[in-house]
């Protein structure tokens, strides 16, 4: 899984139909953003790590 410089290598991930009534394009899982140290910062809408 890579989301821009940020990659983590044999990670497991579920593939599946999500209709909640509006467009989604995915989720990202808290697995994956702690292992990666990632951070969200909700003001700017982007992430990075540590």
């Amino acid at each position: 899984m890579k989301i821009e410089e940020i990659q983590l290598d044999h990670f497991e991930i579920e593939v599946g139909e999500m209709n909640y009534g509006f467009e989604i394009n995915g989720i990202l899982g808290f697995d994956f953003m702690r292992i990666e140290g990632v951070i969200i910062d909700t003001e700017m809408l982007e992430i990075h790590k540590k």
